[in-house]
């Protein structure tokens, strides 16, 4: 890891980000390794601590690194994905059982940043429609969705009523089919956001940063090779503390996939 000069015009950040990519990729750094700090880091790029935070955090994005609230960033453990040639989503809340409901966070259009713009095969700053959701079950949180769709596919998304209609539904109904979905599932620890958005808690009620999720990155494809949407959904992991010492854990039957050949 040398120091950084910027003779060709590339920013430091992003020449700290494919050096310690270079290093992963290598198995220099290995799954479950802790880096460095970011001082140690900085002092060895000959950097600030600033840019050595950036070049981090695209890795973090991509799901390369982690980071654990108070202990540091590690490197991540290869994903599970899984590959389907047609999957559809069925949720029916209208049927018996569990009430389902929606909770629209973020509905936005912003440039595509690096990890997004990779997944959705298009470059970088191209804009995006982000569309952030948290998933109830009885009223108690259990997902929360973070999708980005190509603008130029969908510029008139956020005209649609978000929280009453599934994605997929609405791409169908804009002639976007959606025909393959592929999937990397991988647990994480949740850091104090998510915790508090998903009011994972430990078994005194206390808000707890640091329990574990699952994470699943979908790439969503319309037709063979165009990419309609790449989601980020975190779950409560099976197992972990209810959210309320009072209140009793709901089935887990929130997205139900039906996969045909």
């Amino acid at each position: 890891m040398p120091i950084l000069s910027k003779p060709d015009g590339v920013p430091r950040y992003v020449r700290i980000r494919k050096s310690l990519q270079d290093d992963i990729d290598a198995r220099t750094l290995v799954p479950g390794q802790k880096l460095p700090s970011e001082d140690e880091l900085a002092a060895r790029f000959g950097v600030s601590r600033m840019t050595v935070r950036q070049g981090i955090a695209d890795l973090i994005d991509a799901g390369t690194l982690y980071r654990r609230h108070g202990v540091g960033t590690f490197v991540a453990r290869p994903h599970v994905e899984r590959d389907h040639s047609r999957l559809a989503v069925v949720e029916d809340a209208q049927a018996p059982g569990p009430e389902v409901n929606v909770q629209l966070m973020i509905a936005d259009i912003l440039p595509a940043k690096l990890k997004v713009a990779h997944s959705l095969s298009i470059p970088e700053g191209d804009f995006v429609v982000r569309v952030k959701t948290l998933r109830k079950v009885d009223n108690i949180p259990i997902t929360l969705h973070d999708a980005y769709v190509p603008y130029e596919l969908c510029p008139q998304l956020l005209m649609e009523d978000l929280e009453a209609q599934h994605l997929w539904t609405l791409y169908e109904a804009l002639g976007l089919p959606v025909k393959r979905a592929v999937q990397r599932v991988e647990a994480r620890e949740a850091d104090e956001g998510i915790a508090r958005l998903l009011e994972l808690a430990t078994k005194m009620g206390r808000l707890a940063a640091g329990l574990p999720t699952e994470v699943k990155e979908v790439n969503t494809t319309m037709k063979a090779t165009i990419d309609v949407e790449w989601e980020i959904a975190i779950r409560k992991a099976y197992g972990q503390a209810e959210p309320a010492p009072t209140v009793k854990t709901p089935a887990p039957v929130v997205d139900v996939e039906e996969i045909k050949p």
